[in-house]
């Protein structure tokens, strides 16, 4: 009986009245079981969040520095009940993301980034534009766990910005449901407000190595009509934000390198227009500014 005892002292001694907060993770997932949404990646996710709040004071620093990047994924959760509301036919946009995209991006071709490289796929060039895409999450958690030791402010900031570029975008996803070019691709402009996500150009690899991975992994995606901003390319380029005043130049030219391949993946594997990858930019540029300008601690630097 000590050992439950000692574990509940000891985690509110971490927490004290905010215990109940601590504990959100659980409460999420019994939400999700109960109204039967839970999957299976929700239990590891759950179980570590839950692990960081009853270990240790450090721990749970830990945990409260990650805390932006945390709620946007939670609220990521809530797009799929809106979408029935917001994402009907009428309010899609078809093919007018294509059309602007070769207005502005055509570089004398008379076509968007997408349909002048989508003829042009190869196994080599599927792997190596897939690399970003599949490894993105894992090098994201690592990279916040070694800012966590290493630069907090800058973790910080990574988090703060990968907050407000998700919210942004599911903001966006609701008010402007725009078609991927895998859909325009498949489908032409006729709008299907119930067309299912897809993998696109990373469905080669699922059919070249014989696995379900990317299949299932995008249809768990909330929309279909997620083009505009692009998630993935926000990743990096928020790194890149973040990192800018702390980092030298070897790490800022990786961090360009690291933003350029994901914008050119996410183009060529069919999942963005070039406009959605230049508005994840400018939009956490924005957020950049603004935080930099009206919150002090934000600037801060590393001991």
């Amino acid at each position: 009986m000590n050992a439950p005892n000692n574990l509940w002292r000891d985690f509110r001694g971490y927490w004290g009245h905010w215990w109940p907060v601590a504990l959100a993770p659980l409460w999420f997932l019994l939400a999700m079981i109960v109204i039967g949404k839970v999957r299976a990646e929700h239990y590891p996710i759950v179980l570590i969040l839950t692990f960081l709040a009853l270990h240790s004071n450090r721990s749970r620093d830990l945990l409260l520095a990650c805390a932006p990047g945390i709620a946007a994924l939670a609220a990521h959760e809530v797009v799929p009940w809106l979408r029935p509301y917001f994402v009907v036919e009428g309010r899609i946009w078809g093919c007018e993301l294509q059309r602007l995209d070769a207005t502005l991006f055509s570089f004398g071709t008379g076509l968007a980034p997408p349909d002048l490289l989508s003829p042009h796929h190869s196994p080599a060039a599927d792997l190596f534009f897939a690399l970003p895409y599949t490894l993105f999450w894992a090098v994201v958690v690592i990279y916040a766990v070694l800012l966590y030791f290493r630069d907090l402010p800058t973790m910080r900031r990574f988090l703060w910005l990968l907050a407000l570029i998700h919210l942004a975008a599911m903001v966006l996803w609701l008010a402007l449901p725009s078609a991927p070019p895998w859909y325009v691709r498949d489908h032409g402009c006729m709008i299907n407000p119930e067309a299912l996500p897809s993998a696109a150009g990373l469905a080669r690899l699922d059919e070249r190595f014989g696995i379900t991975y990317f299949a299932e992994f995008y249809s768990r995606a909330p929309t279909a009509f997620g083009a505009l901003p692009s998630l993935h390319v926000a990743f990096p380029v928020a790194a890149l934000f973040a990192a800018w005043s702390s980092t030298a130049l070897p790490g800022r030219a990786v961090l360009l390198a690291l933003s350029g391949w994901m914008v050119l993946a996410s183009v060529y594997l069919d999942h963005h227009w070039l406009i959605d990858g230049m508005v994840s930019i400018l939009l956490i540029a924005v957020f950049h500014v603004v935080l930099w300008t009206l919150w002090p601690r934000y600037r801060d630097r590393a001991h």
